[in-house]
C-alpha cells in the first residue's frame, strides 16, 4: 500500500498524531514486527484497553496495516508496506532517529524481544505436538505429484541438497537417493525425529542425510553449501518472507536453484489455528516478486496439477483466540511452483 500526504490529510496533522509519545512507541515497534495487540500491549508494558485507544487513533489515519488471522488481528506499520521512498517512508525515517531519546525505548526493544522469543516458543511446540499425526491432517496431496516436481529441477549427482522447513520428511523422500548429501532442516525437533524414522529405512547408502534444527531465517547451513534446496508449504507459515528467502540465497551456491511450493490464496480460516498458517495462501506474484527482491535471478512461476487436501485436527498455537469454523466436505487446494536461481558472480 503506496500512502500519499493526500491520503494522510496533511503532514501537520500527522505529526500531531505521532506527537504523542506512546503512538510514537507503538509505531516503532510495529515497523520493526508483525505484533497482535495484546503482543503490543504486553511490549509498550500497558493495559491493553490504553493501547487500543491510540491504535483507534493511528487506524484513522491510515498508519497501520492488519491481516486478520482466524479471530486474531495482527498490525504491521503502513510505514513499512508503503516503502522508503513514500510521503509516509520519508517521514518516518526522518523522526525515527528520535525514538533511542525516548526514555522507554530500550525497555520496550527488551520486552519485544520477551514475546518474540515466547512466540517462537509457542509455535515449536505446536509443531512438536503435532509432529506425529502431521501426515494425516496437513500433509496429504490429491495426486502426490507436487515434491516429484519439486525435486525435479534439483536433481544431479554428486551433489547437495536440502529440504528448508522439511517437516515430517515429504519432499525429502523425493530427495533421498538423487543426490550425495540432503540436510533436512525444521525449527521443530518432534518433526525432525518424524522426518529421521520415516527416512531412515528408505534413504540409500550413497546419500548421506543431516537433520539440522533451526529457523528458516537463520538457517543452520553454511553460505553457499547447498546446490540447491526445495522450500516446500513454508513461506505461508512465516510472519515475513524476505529474511527467509535472504537466508535461502546466503546457503546456495552461485547458480543453485531453490524451488517454493506454495498454496494459491484461499479462505479456509480454520488453518489459522489447526495448521498454524500465518497466511492463507500467498499470490504467487507475490511470492515470486519476493524471490525477486531477495536477489534470485531468472525467477518464473509454474502451476501444479497436485491439490493440497489438508484436515483440521489440533488445538492451534497457544496464541490463537478461538478457533474458526471447520471445513465442510473435502477440501483441495491449489499449488503453484515458484524456482529461482542464485546469481552467478
Amino acid at each position: 500500500m503506496v500512502i500519499s500526504l493526500t491520503q494522510l490529510q496533511s503532514a501537520p496533522t500527522l505529526m500531531k498524531v505521532l506527537a504523542d509519545a506512546t503512538r510514537m512507541r507503538a509505531m516503532a515497534l510495529l515497523a520493526l514486527e508483525e505484533l497482535s495487540v495484546g503482543e503490543l500491549a504486553r511490549c509498550l508494558g500497558m493495559a491493553q484497553s490504553r493501547v487500543s485507544n491510540h491504535l483507534r487513533v493511528l487506524r484513522e489515519h491510515d498508519l497501520l496495516d492488519e491481516r486478520r488471522a482466524g479471530t486474531s488481528t495482527y498490525l504491521r506499520s503502513a510505514a513499512v508496506s508503503a516503502g522508503a521512498g513514500s510521503s509516509l517512508g520519508r517521514l518516518w525515517q526522518a523522526l525515527e532517529p528520535d525514538l533511542t531519546l525516548l526514555p522507554e525505548h530500550q525497555s520496550d526493544r527488551l520486552r519485544l524481544a520477551a514475546v518474540l522469543s515466547e512466540r517462537q516458543g509457542d509455535e515449536r511446540a505446536f509443531f512438536d505436538r503435532m509432529a506425529g499425526d502431521w501426515d494425516k491432517v496437513g500433509a496429504l496431496f490429491e495426486r502426490g505429484t507436487a515434491r516429484e516436481r519439486a525435486a525435479a529441477h534439483l536433481l544431479g549427482p554428486g551433489k547437495t541438497f536440502a529440504d528448508l522447513g522439511c517437516g515430517t520428511g515429504y519432499v525429502a523422500r523425493s530427495l533421498a537417493g538423487v543426490c550425495e548429501r540432503l540436510i533436512c532442516v525444521d525449527r521443530s525437533e518432534g518433526m525432525l525425529e518424524e522426518a529421521r524414522g520415516r527416512l531412515r529405512d528408505i534413504t540409500p547408502d550413497r546419500t548421506e542425510v543431516e537433520f539440522r534444527q533451526g529457523e528458516l531465517d537463520a538457517l543452520p547451513i553454511a553460505d553457499a553449501e547447498l546446490d540447491g534446496a526445495v522450500a516446500a508449504m513454508v513461506l505461508h507459515h512465516l510472519p515475513e518472507l524476505a529474511p527467509a528467502l535472504q537466508e535461502m540465497l546466503r546457503v546456495l551456491k552461485p547458480g543453485g536453484t531453490l524451488s517454493v511450493v506454495e498454496l494459491m490464496p484461499h479462505h479456509e480460516a480454520w488453518m489459522h489455528q489447526d495448521l498454524g498458517d500465518r497466511h492463507l495462501g500467498l499470490e504467487p506474484s507475490t511470492t515470486q516478486q519476493a524471490l525477486t527482491r531477495a536477489g534470485f535471478v531468472d525467477v518464473i512461476v509454474e502451476p501444479l496439477e497436485d491439490r493440497y487436501c489438508p484436515q483440521p485436527g489440533s488445538d492451534g498455537p497457544a496464541d490463537a483466540e478461538s478457533r474458526a469454523p471447520a471445513p465442510r466436505g473435502d477440501v483441495a487446494l491449489p499449488l503453484y511452483l515458484v524456482r529461482g536461481r542464485a546469481p552467478q558472480p
